[in-house]
Formats: structure tokens, C-alpha cells, sequence
């Protein structure tokens, strides 16, 4: 087993940008996931945004290059065996996790860390179903993941402080900065950010603003470079809701989704990845207000 291979488990937006940022700081990545072709077009994407840096001149060409060849595609979970370092960002449904971390420690024992990307899920939940709970640890990337500095480290209840330290020094070697929270729903980083998000949907849903003058005050008077409702969007409604009550069931009633999103939700408006939230979408840009929502709202 060699410390310069890691599996990236899941090639949506997440694992994608995770494999990327790996792949760029020189690590092996192997990545993989369960629906057929995903993979391959998650390689595809990578090479695509390398290429973008390049034209940008943010990134030198040989760099790119390099960076593109240290991702490799498997066909079977099964090849994410030997890699000491395995990171999961499939969707955010617990029984996906917790069956994905069985499988996991099965293929690999003791011999590697499984951390998960979760952004609400408990560490010691997922860890509870391996043989291994000290090797499972929570490693939660910003989206964009190759943009954002930041990532929360979650430690379970059983996680080894070898773990611990093992995920510190790859976070660094990411040249990603990281944030330690305990094992609590929504960590640090949701547990600040979603009921941000969650009341300035109450804002436009009661009608004290519009969905442009929320994003706008978030941007121009606090110095967001995204507003909530956008963020939302790209974050994903559904996940935003998924968040909101993982958190509520835990920690009570003030987290409870607005009732908006949760219309917003039922009805599909699901944001960037259906092309329509808040806003209408175009090529991962957010055009006018997305007029059903406006509909709705004067009903």
C-alpha cells in the first residue's frame, strides 16, 4: 500500500472537485462510481476545468497535464482496494453511507481511513457498521472543492487520534485548511450556514423581500460572494431540506425547513442541477428569477 493512493467514492460535483484537487497535488486517485459511465464523465469534467485553469493562466500546462493522468477510472469498487485513503461523497441518503462503509471496510480492514464527505450525517453512525470505527472519520469539502480553502474535520466516537492526524496531514497536503467540529448534526459549517440559507427563504416567503434584494443585501451589505437562495441552488434544494432535518431532528424545532422549500422541493425546483430553483439556470449560471416561484408566491 503505498500513501500516495486515495479513492474518491462518488464523481457527482463533489467527488469530482475532491478527485481534482488529489490529483493536482500529485496523489494517485482512483475514482469510482456505482452508476454505470459516471466515472469516465466525472474524468471528463476534470480534465475540462484543468484545461479552463490553464486558459486562465492560474495553472501551468505541464501541471495540468500531470494532473489529469494521476486519475484513474475503476469499474468495480473492488479497485478502491490498497488505497490507503478513501474518501465517499455519494449522495446524502444514510443507508447509501452506511452500506457503502460496510462494503468499504471489507475491501480494505484495517489497512485504510475511510472518511466521509457527509455534510449532516454522524461520523460514529457510519463507523458503527465497519469492523474498523477507529479508521472512519469525517472529511467534508466546500463546493466548489478546488475553489474553497476550507474542510471540516469530524472525528466519530471511536476514531483514533493516528486517523485524526493521517486526515490533518492529507487536508494540508491538499493545501486545504482545516476545521475541527464534533460529531454533532450539521457540524460547524451547516449549523451556521443552513438556518442562513432556511430564513431567507422565511424572508421571501412571507413577503418582506424579493428573492433578488435577499441575494443582493447578502452580497452587497455582508460581503457574500453568493447570495442564500442562489447558494441554495447550487448547494441543491433537496440537500438543503436533507440538511435542515437531519439538523431539526437532533437539535429541535429552529431548524425546521421552511415551508416554501419544502414546496420548492415536492414541485422539483430543485435549482443548478434541474435548471430551476430560485433562479433559472444556464451553463452553472443563474439567469432571471425563476417565474413558478414567482407564481406561487402570489397566490
Amino acid at each position: 500500500m503505498t500513501e500516495r493512493k486515495i479513492a474518491v467514492v462518488g464523481a457527482g460535483t463533489m467527488g469530482r472537485g475532491i478527485a481534482q484537487v488529489a490529483a493536482q497535488a500529485g496523489f494517485q486517485v482512483v475514482l469510482y462510481d456505482g452508476v454505470p459511465g459516471a466515472a469516465q464523465k466525472g474524468l471528463e469534467v476534470i480534465q475540462k476545468s484543468l484545461q479552463k485553469l490553464v486558459d486562465k493562466g492560474e495553472l501551468e500546462k505541464g501541471v495540468a497535464e500531470s494532473a489529469g493522468k494521476n486519475v484513474s477510472v475503476a469499474d468495480v469498487l473492488d479497485e478502491v482496494a490498497g488505497c490507503f485513503f478513501i474518501i465517499e461523497a455519494i449522495t446524502e441518503q444514510r443507508e447509501q453511507k452506511r452500506d457503502l462503509f460496510q462494503k468499504l471496510d471489507q475491501l480494505c480492514g484495517a489497512s485504510a481511513v475511510l472518511a466521509s464527505n457527509t455534510s449532516s450525517i454522524p461520523i460514529t453512525e457510519l463507523a458503527s457498521v465497519t469492523r474498523h470505527p477507529e479508521n472512519v472519520i469525517g472529511m467534508h469539502f466546500m463546493n466548489p472543492v478546488p475553489l474553497m480553502p476550507g474542510v471540516e474535520i469530524i472525528k466519530g466516537l471511536k476514531t483514533s487520534e493516528e486517523t485524526y492526524q493521517k486526515t490533518i496531514k492529507l487536508a494540508e497536503q491538499l493545501s486545504k485548511q482545516p476545521v475541527y467540529s464534533s460529531d454533532k448534526a450539521g457540524f460547524v459549517i451547516n449549523r451556521i450556514l443552513m438556518p442562513l440559507i432556511n430564513e431567507a427563504i422565511h424572508v421571501v416567503e412571507e413577503g418582506t423581500s424579493t428573492v433578488e434584494d435577499v441575494d443582493n443585501g447578502a452580497k452587497y451589505c455582508l460581503n457574500h460572494p453568493l447570495g442564500p437562495l442562489a447558494l441554495s441552488d447550487v448547494i441543491g434544494n433537496d440537500t438543503t431540506h436533507h440538511i435542515l432535518s437531519v439538523i431539526e431532528g437532533e437539535l429541535g424545532e429552529r431548524f425546521k425547513p421552511a415551508s416554501l422549500l419544502t414546496w420548492m422541493v415536492g414541485a422539483g425546483l430543485l435549482g443548478n442541477k434541474t435548471g430551476a430553483g430560485f433562479y433559472l439556470w444556464v451553463d452553472n449560471k443563474p439567469q432571471q428569477v425563476n417565474g413558478q416561484l414567482l407564481k406561487y408566491l402570489k397566490q
